[in-house]
């Protein structure tokens, strides 16, 4: 499985500026060697430039879960009420259906091979507990399902569902757990719940740990993990194989990119 992509954008977040100058540094002949880790839009001040751009030049993502509320808000079956998000400018494009077909298309786990090196592109985390098939398997179980009915999908995700459950018990509170593990994990039990309150990089309750501090079995079959989404982590795991790269554009931070080359990290300072 040979890849063409040769770096991992963190979360973009509508900061269209700071993609703009990170892809003048990693790709300057566009040849779209780039992928993405999710949250591609939202809070940031140019979500509606972010995605006509990511559309345009056919630039691949991990769902996160501003994409997918960007998504179930352009078919107007959200909710939350969000006060804070930026997508007006993106509800009120001619081409917003057509980003709903763009963005459905995206995965929640990409594996991408580049030279003899394997990583795993998730946008929050995976279970420790899960092979690499078990990955491929509960992705695709989750993209069967959003492609076969994305507005039943977008609207049923919403909840804290934290414990894991089988598909033959409650299939809907099962989709809602995965979906939650993939676009909205930060921290874990040893039993696999997830608690999704706390968005700290740490946590004053002791059962739960951050999701790559447990022993991963998928790591047997796949050098890296890449994951977004944890702001406050700043990148920092202290795992050599799970590499963090959401730095908090949107909040003042960097944007960064990873190659995969060899994990080497290029940042772009926030313009705000």
């Amino acid at each position: 499985m040979k890849s063409k992509f040769k770096f991992v954008i963190g979360d973009i977040q509508g900061c269209y500026g700071e993609f703009k100058s990170l892809l003048k540094i990693i790709d300057p002949k566009k040849e779209n060697k780039i992928f993405c880790v999710g949250d591609l839009v939202n809070r940031g001040p140019e979500s509606e430039k972010v995605l006509e751009y990511v559309m345009q030049h056919n630039i691949k993502s991990v769902l996160g879960n501003h994409d997918l509320h960007m998504m179930a808000m352009i078919l107007g079956v959200h909710k939350i009420k969000d006060k804070n998000h930026t997508l007006d400018k993106v509800l009120s494009k001619n081409k917003r259906i057509e980003a709903v077909d763009y963005f459905i298309k995206f995965p929640f786990a990409k594996e991408l091979k580049v030279n003899d090196q394997r990583s795993l592109i998730v946008h929050a985390g995976v279970l420790p507990t899960w092979s690499l098939q078990d990955i491929h398997a509960a992705n695709e179980e989750l993209c069967e399902l959003l492609k076969k009915d994305p507005e039943k999908f977008l609207s049923d995700m919403y909840s804290d569902r934290s414990k894991a459950i089988s598909k033959s018990t409650n299939k809907r509170n099962r989709q809602r757990y995965l979906v939650n593990v993939f676009t909205r994990m930060r921290f874990l039990s040893r039993k696999n719940k997830l608690d999704l309150k706390t968005k700290t990089k740490k946590t004053h309750k002791n059962k739960y740990q951050p999701w790559f501090n447990y022993q991963h079995k998928c790591l047997k079959d796949i050098d890296n993990i890449v994951f977004g989404h944890w702001a406050a982590l700043n990148g920092v795991t202290n795992h050599s194989n799970i590499k963090g790269i959401d730095l908090g554009c949107v909040w003042g931070g960097s944007l960064a990119a990873i190659n995969l080359f060899d994990n080497s990290v290029i940042t772009i300072n926030s313009e705000s």
